[in-house]
């Protein structure tokens, strides 16, 4: 069993603009060459226990949703939150 950790890097630093186009960057340490990547959004809905409920969102309209780098061609509020990068093979 190998495992390898992976950092997510945004191609814009700071806050970013509503319309710009993001490049979500997800990096191996110590990559092999035949990585599969997984892309995730999960939105947090406030719950009245004050803790989040994660659910994953559909991708549809964001660009190479399985490689490396996730592009979102035009951000939007639907954008907001955590992305997640999952790395298999």
């Amino acid at each position: 069993i190998f495992f390898s950790f992976a950092s997510v890097t945004p191609s814009i630093q700071g806050p970013v603009s509503e319309g710009s186009r993001l490049l979500l960057i997800c990096s191996l340490i110590h990559p092999r060459g035949h990585e599969f990547f997984q892309w995730k959004h999960l939105d947090s809905a406030p719950t009245n226990s004050k803790l989040a409920v994660t659910t994953s969102r559909n991708l549809e309209g964001h660009r190479s949703q399985t490689g490396p780098t996730l592009e979102i061609p035009q951000v939007s509020q639907k954008d907001t939150g955590t992305w997640e990068c999952s790395v298999y093979g």
